[in-house]
Order: structure tokens, then sequence, then C-alpha cells
């Protein structure tokens, strides 16, 4: 008999991210995540694999954020969590500390001859003296200071308050010594939920690349980054790049010649393709490499001589691995890449690293796999290193693609799960958010745990979602909700033609974006008989004047205008204004500490919907912001109980 999962299960998952291989091939770490149902947390450590031989869990390395092989491939430097510290450390069989502090770290970077190490550290800057705030006398017992700001964004959702701060590049010997700031001044390289700077020394070993912006007024643009150079000698700063847009990525080649990076060109819509370039590292014009390729590039980096580079993008609900030569050739080496994160099936945040020979590491995911490191060898073929979870996969479902055609004639992916058994069974649509994301044949326990007590689930990446062109996602600019959901009901239409699901039992729920399309259901129709939203937006004014993102991404969306300029657009698509029209039982969930979708927005429409007469239920989830992926897992695990059980209850028997 396959094992029946239940949400306790929630425990017993493992995890890995960011799969890196040695330049020499022969030694693989990765991140391994395990849930420990005696602190309710995730505990990351790194594992190896020598010589494809067992995986081994290195000692010493719980709480890694971050590792990297040393050029050697003897060394690991790590970022590292530890009793509410942080390290930059160097695991060579033994963990020695290089660099200690209270103050978040990111990024890591190893010099050419592994000498040196670079990393990212946050300088927090004093409140301004013009306060007059007192100083407590020794010993006292005071308040926390107050938190001040004068920028445009000032918090962020995992991070959360953001104190008025500069992330400056550093670089500190191996071997041990002091740590030498290089970056000094205003100087903006990315808010948490942008791109990351992708520390990298030039070939040379004289300069460090990453991305950033020195003008002091980045906040009210926070998207316009550009490549820099900083010399190690004399810490000069070159800028490399000028593009109106994000660059990221920076890849020189192993010949110092060229810089491959990727870069974003705004134009004010709602989504933009990342595009890859290369250009003389010396200085010049950027020239576009996949001029006519309409996906988003991801992660870059160059084969050991030089002659192509290896990327990843979101297709199609796959993510792929390929090479591409200069000239613009593509060739597809893996497409089942993941992320690692296991909750849900979203594409984007998938890592890879490459060895001399052109074997390439990655994390493999489908959608009975939640994570496994897996490597495409130099001959093309496919090896998976890992077999974790192999004592619940018994338990897990697959999912069956199909495709419909939406109301304005584009054609909509969509898979669905089905329980065990002849049925019919109930079905619940579950939507992604974002908008601007995507579902696709991954992993996802939720789906697992909701499959296990019954339920089909059905997902759809309907118009809006990524990973099909850049029209197919801005044919969603400045009306969402719209098209999305005529695309979503279309789906549900061909669902319950099948015999396998029950017409009478159908659920709908979603998060952050998905929320949304969950209330603007039940605001539209009464086909479902029961609602979960979780983490909305119900109200646009609002949310564009509380989210982290709402004055850059919210105002984009809504086609640019704001609030006060178009307070009907506005309200037209905010769920809140249809809430006379609702009648579906509907239970919603925030996380108190949410900066992305505020628990106010879950709340207004809680009060909205009592008030107006529809059986509402509200669940607010302490200290959780607005990743389930971050979300203690006894949280998570609340989350996925209380939608079946909300379903349960409004089911027809």
């Amino acid at each position: 008999m396959p094992r029946t999962l239940t949400p306790q299960d929630v425990f017993a998952f493992e995890s890995v991210t960011d799969a890196r291989i040695a330049p020499d091939g022969r030694r693989v770490i990765a991140t391994l995540t395990k849930r420990d149902i005696a602190t309710d947390t995730r505990v990351p450590r790194l594992v190896e694999s020598l010589d494809r031989g067992p995986w081994t869990e290195i000692a010493g390395t719980e709480g890694v954020m971050m590792a990297r092989l040393a050029p050697d491939g003897r060394r690991i430097a790590l970022l590292r969590r530890d009793g509410g510290r942080n390290h930059v450390a160097v695991h060579d069989g033994t963990l020695t500390v290089l660099h200690e502090t209270e103050a978040p770290l990111r990024d890591l970077a190893w010099s050419p001859d592994g000498t040196l190490l670079a990393f990212q550290q946050r300088i927090d800057s004093a409140l301004p003296e013009w306060l007059g705030l007192l100083t407590p006398p020794p010993g006292a017992a005071w308040a926390a200071p107050v938190k001040h700001t004068d920028r445009l964004f000032y918090r962020h959702d995992v991070s959360g308050e953001l104190p008025e701060s500069v992330f400056h590049a550093f670089i500190v010997p191996a071997a041990g010594g002091a740590p030498r700031q290089l970056t000094n001044g205003p100087w903006y390289s990315g808010m948490p939920h942008h791109n990351p700077p992708g520390l990298v020394f030039t070939p040379d070993g004289s300069a460090l690349l990453f991305a950033g912006s020195q003008d002091p007024k980045w906040d009210r643009e926070p998207g316009e980054t550009d490549i820099h150079s900083v010399s190690l000698a004399d810490r000069s700063v070159h800028r490399l790049t000028d593009i109106k847009g994000g660059t990221a990525h920076p890849a020189p080649s192993p010949d110092g010649k060229w810089l491959a990076f990727t870069a974003v060109h705004h134009r004010g819509l709602s989504h933009h393709l990342r595009r890859l370039f290369i250009m003389p590292l010396a200085g010049g014009a950027p020239r576009e490499i996949l001029p006519d390729f309409d996906r988003s590039i991801g992660e870059v980096a160059w084969a050991a001589d030089g002659a192509s580079l290896l990327v990843n993008y979101d297709d199609a609900g796959h993510t792929r691995i390929a090479r591409v030569t200069l000239d613009g050739t593509i060739t597809v080496l893996a497409q089942d890449a993941g992320s690692g994160q296991i909750e849900m099936p979203y594409g984007g945040g998938a890592t890879f690293s490459v060895a001399t020979d052109g074997s390439v590491a990655y994390v493999r995911t489908t959608t009975t796999t939640p994570s496994d490191v897996a490597l495409v060898t130099p001959n093309g073929d496919q090896a998976v290193l890992t077999s974790l979870n192999q004592t619940l996969a018994g338990g897990f479902r697959d999912a069956e693609a199909f495709t419909v055609t939406g109301p304005e004639g584009r054609e909509i992916p969509c898979w669905l799960m089905l329980p065990e058994g002849q049925g019919p069974h109930p079905l619940i649509l579950e939507i992604h958010g974002g908008p601007y994301a995507q579902y696709g044949a991954r992993f996802s326990m939720k789906y697992q745990f909701l499959a296990a007590a019954g339920y089909a689930v059905l997902s759809v990446n309907p118009t809006g979602s990524t990973g099909y062109g850049e029209d197919f996602a801005n044919a969603l600019h400045a009306r969402f909700p719209g098209p999305d959901w005529a695309d979503l009901m279309a789906a549900v239409d061909a669902a319950i033609t099948r015999p396998e699901i029950d017409a009478r039992n159908l659920f709908v729920t979603g998060v952050s974006g998905g929320g949304v399309l969950t209330l603007w259901s039940i605001t539209h129709t009464e086909r479902f008989r029961a609602a979960v939203s979780i983490k909305p937006v119900v109200n646009w004014e609002s949310l564009i004047l509380t989210s982290d993102i709402g004055p850059s991404l919210g105002v984009t969306w809504m086609g640019g205008k704001l609030p006060w300029e178009d307070p009907e657009g506005y309200r037209a698509l905010s769920p809140l204004a249809h809430v006379a029209a609702a009648r579906t039982p509907t239970l919603l969930m925030c996380g108190e500490s949410d900066h992305r979708t505020p628990a106010s927005e879950a709340i207004q429409m809680y009060t909205a919907l009592k008030l107006a007469g529809v059986e509402a239920e509200l669940l607010r989830f302490p200290g959780t912001s607005h990743s389930s992926s971050v979300m203690r897992p006894s949280l998570f695990a609340a989350e996925v109980t209380a939608t079946i059980g909300w379903f349960e209850r409004h089911r027809m028997r």
C-alpha cells in the first residue's frame, strides 16, 4: 500500500539548494535543509559527495546561508549564522571563522588564486542628531530606539525593517586577517527583493565586479543598477554598463577579455525580459546574444574554454539549463532544474555551477521529486546524485498537463493532480501569486497534502504568467485581475467535464496574487462552495501605500498612475469594492510580519465580508512574512490543515 501523507510529514521532508561542483569535478556540495520538529525551524547544513560517492554532512556548517568552493576545490567559504551572529568562514576539514558580526551579510566570492574572499556587509547609519534623542545612563533599561527613515524603501518582506544603511563590499584574507572595506559613501547594490549584486573577481584578481548604483536617489528607481568594478589596489570605482534598467549576474570570461551579464530594459511595462549580453571587459558597447529569445535569462556562467555560456531560464512550466554559443545557438542540457524550495511549484531561483570539464551541477525537481542534486555530464547524460525523501515517495501523486483556450484566444497551460481512487473527487483550484510568476511541473508539498486528503488539485498558468514570452505576461498589464481570472474559469470548465471530478464540490484558494484572484472569484461567481484567500491584496490604494513593493512594482501594475490620479481605476480592480456580490464562505489568512501584502489587507476583507453578512473567518500567523518557503514548518502545516478543514466543513456529501 502506498504511504498516505499527512501534514505532520512537513517535518519529514528534506530539501537541497544551491548545488556547487569543484573546478576539477570531483567534489560536489549542496545545502541540505531539514525541518526540526523540536524547534519548529529549518536547519540548513552543507553536505558533500567526493567522486560521486555517498553524501555526508560537513560538521560545523549548521546555519549556512551561502557556500562557495575554492578554486582548488579543497576549501569551502561560507556565510553562516550562529547564535545571532553572522560569520564569514572557511572550512577545510575544520571551520575557521574569519569575520564575525551582528550586521547582515550577503554574497560571497573567491579570488582566482584562492587567497581572498569578497563579501558584502550592511553598514548602518547613526540616527540623525536633529532628533535630539536622549542617551540612557549606564545600566538603564530603556525602550528600543525610534526607527527613522527618509527613504521610499525602508523595509523588505523577509528581512523586515531596513535601517538607514548601505551594503558595502569587503575583502578578507582566506588564511585569516582583518577585513578591508572596498566601497564607501552612498552606494546602492540591490534591495533584497531585487537582483543580488553577484560579486565576482576579475580573472587577474585585480578588481571586484558587481551590480549597483551610486545615485543617492536610488530608492525612486530601485531597478536602476549597472555593473561596476572596484580596484583592490586603490578602491577606485568604474562604471562598465549604462543601461536603463537593472543589470545583474556579471560573469567575466576565463581569459579576462569579455564580460557577460543580464539586463532588463525598463519600458514602463509590468513584465520585462532579462536579456543576455556580452561586452569587452575593458569597456565598450554591449552586444545582445539572444535578441529574439522570448524568455528571461537567470544565472550566467562561462564554459572553461570561453567559447560559450551556460544559462538557465523558465520556459512553459519548466526551468531549463542551456549552453549558448556567442553567435546565439542554444542547446538545452536539462529541463528539470529547480530552486529547491518545495512548498509550492514556482519557477525562478534556480542555480547551477560548472566544472572545467563541462559538468553542470544543479538541483533537480519534478512533480514527484521534491529536490535532488543532479549532474549533466560532459557527454550530455544526466546523473542524479541524491535520493532524498524516499520514505515519503510512495505517497506522491503525479500531475497531468493539459491546455485550454482562454477567452482572448491564448493557449493556457494547466496541470491536474488527482488523488487515489476512482472519484469523483472534489476539486481545488489553487492559484499562483505574482501575478508575474509561474507554476509548472515541479514538486509541491501543499499539493501533495491536499491530494492525500482526497482533493483533486488544479493549477494554471493564466494570462500574465511568466515563461511564455513578454506579450503573454504583459497582456495583463494594468488589468489585474481580469483576463487571468477568465482563463482560470475556462480551466475549471474543462476540468469538471472529466468523470473523476465532482462538479458539485468546487473550491478555490491562492496566496498573494492568487489570494487576489480567490477574492475576485467570490465577488464574481457563486460556483465555489468555499474559498481560502491567503495573504491577499484587497484594496490597491492601501497596498500601494503600505507594501514594500507598492511604490515601485505596484504602481507599474496599475498602469503607472498613482492612487489619487486614478481612484476609479484602482477601485475597479480591488476585490474590496465588489464585496456586496460575495456569497461564498471565505477563510482569510495573513502573516503578521508580512510587508509584501500587509495583514491589514486581509483584515479589511474579513471585516467587509462580516459586515456584508457573508460567512467569514480570519487566521493570523504570528511572526510570519510573505513567502511560504520561509514560514516555520508548523505554520505552513497550519495553512494546509486549515484549508482542508475549511473545505471539509463546506463540502457537499
